[in-house]
């Protein structure tokens, strides 16, 4: 499979085991994520090392988190899987999913890790196909929950969400421990709220 603009309107949707589409997929991913995409999670694994700053081996990490989802499938039990809308052999998007395996939840869930879409897509419904057609599978699959986020400043995305049905359900914040501490006066009234 290729990455290319998409012309033809016979969009398709797959998880995605081919490992011939590596290097699309990858290009995929990094022409297409601004700083603003940066969340909580990137932060927390290799992808971004403070708000708004993509690690420098940012490709790297993208095609090693790929090449384990590409070779991971529902009959083996995996946790992260690769899904694709495609346009004839064109990939158009993809979707990074992650299965909850440890199961401690009261419903089961996963996570919509990653969402992205060639810019000549964007507006044409095909995310919206993309995010319903991972739902469907998640549902026959006995997922009960999926879960995303987005970067605060991504409020393009937060506004695409929300129109699919996501709900926000916390905020997420980050104190920096590895520089100089910032004294606030703390109300006393409000000091104790968590």
């Amino acid at each position: 499979m290729k990455n290319a603009q998409a012309h033809n309107p016979a969009i398709s949707f797959s998880w995605c085991h081919d490992a011939t589409a590596e290097d699309a997929l990858c290009q995929l991913y990094l022409d297409n994520v601004s700083a603003d995409y940066i969340s909580h999670s990137e932060l927390q694994g290799e992808r971004a090392d403070a708000p708004g700053n993509w690690r420098a081996d940012l490709p790297e990490v993208i095609r090693g988190e790929i090449r384990a989802a590409l070779s991971h499938d529902w009959a083996h039990g995996d946790s992260t899987l690769l899904a694709v809308a495609t346009s004839g052999e064109a990939i158009v998007g993809m979707a990074l999913v992650s299965i909850d395996t440890r199961q401690r939840a009261s419903k089961s869930f996963a996570a919509l890790d990653d969402l992205v879409l060639l810019p000549s897509v964007r507006g044409s419904g095909i995310g919206s196909q993309l995010v319903e057609w991972v739902a469907s599978e998640l549902r026959s699959h006995g997922i009960a929950r999926l879960f995303l986020e987005c970067g605060a400043h991504n409020l393009t995305a937060q506004t695409f969400f929300q129109g699919r049905g996501f709900k926000q359900v916390s905020v997420v914040m980050l104190r920096e421990l590895d520089v100089p501490e910032v004294t606030a006066a703390v109300d006393d009234k409000d000091g104790d709220r968590g």
